[in-house]
């Protein structure tokens, strides 16, 4: 296995080891709540994964065996005794729309995106999960949302918890501030597979063996399309589909995966699970 640390902004660690991008939320004396400072430094990076070829997939986590306990609204007690400053732009908005940026910046990745959830991930930490193409929960983990019980809307995670939980039981979540074990998250659509007796990282290494066996190019395209499709009309989408279907076909890869088929041997493309770095 090879790896490569990165020095990045204190508040997130970032490793990469084998084509995975391992970024780890690094605040676990506040168990890893979204300062502006975490905010940023999440958004630079998916920046830089989505703009390096060798990155192949993301895996998000929290230090401390903590994924995320939401906003942290420290940053806001003076903000929340002021009144919105008139003809202004409000500050307390702008903060709010620019997780939500990260949000969808962090969704329309071009590349695979795993959260490994530990502990706990609480209103905007289960924004930063269901943004993610694949859920992986600890079986004594908890997700929560809280907003409502606070007196806020869920602002910026509500519609990824409705593409996840479908619109009617996501809100009914929302409105409810509900509390979820795994099993619950799993049933509810917030996650996707819990971690079994040999746990979390052994599920993380097998659902990153199931990326790496799957050519780099047609992932990034996969997620293109989805992401197309999610955009725009479903008859413009299959339109734009349809060329990357056929850039795919002229591109090489796919007849060495038919090459790799018929010798019954793994494609060139494919590569061992790397080891995840320990959470810091």
């Amino acid at each position: 296995m090879t790896g490569t640390t990165f020095s990045t902004p204190a508040p997130l660690h970032v490793a990469q080891a084998d084509g995975v991008r391992f970024a780890t939320l690094n605040r676990p004396a506040r168990r890893n709540a979204l300062s502006d400072d975490l905010v940023a430094a999440l958004d630079a990076e998916c920046e830089r994964a989505a703009g390096d070829a060798a990155v192949r997939a993301l895996v998000l986590r929290g230090a401390g065996g903590m994924f995320c306990a939401g906003g942290d609204f420290g940053g806001f007690s003076a903000m929340m005794r002021e009144p919105a400053p008139a003809g202004e732009p409000d500050p307390i908005a702008a903060a709010n729309r620019r997780f939500g940026a990260l949000l969808e910046k962090l969704a329309a990745l071009p590349v695979p995106t795993l959260a490994v959830v530990e502990g706990a991930a609480a209103g905007g930490g289960c924004g930063l999960a269901a943004a993610c193409d694949r859920v992986l929960i600890a079986s004594d983990a908890q997700l929560s949302l809280p907003e409502t019980s606070l007196g806020l809307p869920p602002a910026q995670i509500a519609p990824f918890i409705v593409a996840r939980a479908g619109a009617a039981r996501g809100c009914w979540l929302m409105l409810t501030a509900g509390r979820l074990s795994a099993a619950d998250a799993l049933d509810a659509g917030l996650a996707d597979e819990i971690a079994g007796a040999d746990g979390i990282d052994a599920l993380l290494r097998r659902a990153l063996a199931r990326v790496l066996a799957c050519e780099p190019a047609a992932l990034r395209a996969t997620k293109r399309i989805v992401a197309d499709a999610l955009r725009r009309e479903r008859g413009a989408a299959l339109d734009a589909a349809s060329g990357e279907f056929a850039a795919a076909l002229r591109s090489g890869a796919v007849a060495e995966g038919l090459a790799a088929l018929s010798g019954k041997r793994a494609p060139r493309w494919a590569s061992d699970a790397p080891l995840p770095p320990e959470a810091r």
